[in-house]
């Protein structure tokens, strides 16, 4: 097998690239799955955590997206995937997530499953204030936000997605995820002064 200029670029900086690691679990190498596991082990079950604010709901959405993933790794194609493997996974996330909603009524399910701050790490998001009184304003005000806007935010702020990778993952054009963000810190400033 012969690499690419990019892949022996991308494995001498952060190991082998996802799209070779996808190859080699397709052929039957189990080593290169715990290679993309290891690799977005903690991104994904923190970003779960956040949208499902319950760290059960969150470890079984976790499970269901490796187990989907697993299942449809013959259909990852990395030139149509668009973003690669971290956001293919992560719209296997998100889509499980929305499955689940959608499960427990889709209306009740937004407003009592999406509590995004009630993880004690959301303090690593540089752009959010500090102090018990103010994160607790700042979660009652993201609880508000439409589930859209939600999703958005918490992709861009606690998964560090670039915004082409976010409107990848949720199926939709880079315009209208930058137009959700930007609602959403509107209203969150809103929200925040009033």
């Amino acid at each position: 097998m012969q690499l690419s200029l990019t892949q022996i670029e991308a494995a001498a900086v952060d190991g082998p690239a996802d799209e070779l690691l996808v190859r080699r679990l397709r052929d039957g190498d189990a080593a290169a799955g715990d290679l993309l596991v290891q690799r977005y082990h903690q991104h994904l079950l923190r970003y779960l955590q956040r949208l499902a604010g319950d760290s059960h709901v969150a470890e079984e959405l976790h499970q269901a997206t490796w187990l989907s993933a697993l299942e449809h790794l013959e259909s990852f194609v990395p030139s149509s995937a668009g973003g690669g493997f971290k956001s293919w996974l992560f719209r296997i996330a998100t889509n499980k997530a929305h499955d689940t909603w959608r499960s427990r009524n889709r209306e009740k399910a937004a407003k009592d499953n999406l509590a995004f701050l009630r993880n004690e790490e959301a303090a690593d998001a540089s752009n959010f204030p500090e102090g018990q009184e103010q994160k607790e304003k700042l979660q009652k005000a993201i609880d508000q936000l439409p589930e859209n806007q939600r999703v958005v935010l918490l992709l861009r702020y606690y998964s560090q997605m670039k915004f082409v990778d976010i409107a990848k993952v949720l199926g939709c054009p880079l315009n209208t995820a930058l137009g959700r963000m930007h609602k959403a810190m509107e209203k969150l400033k809103e929200l925040m002064e009033g």
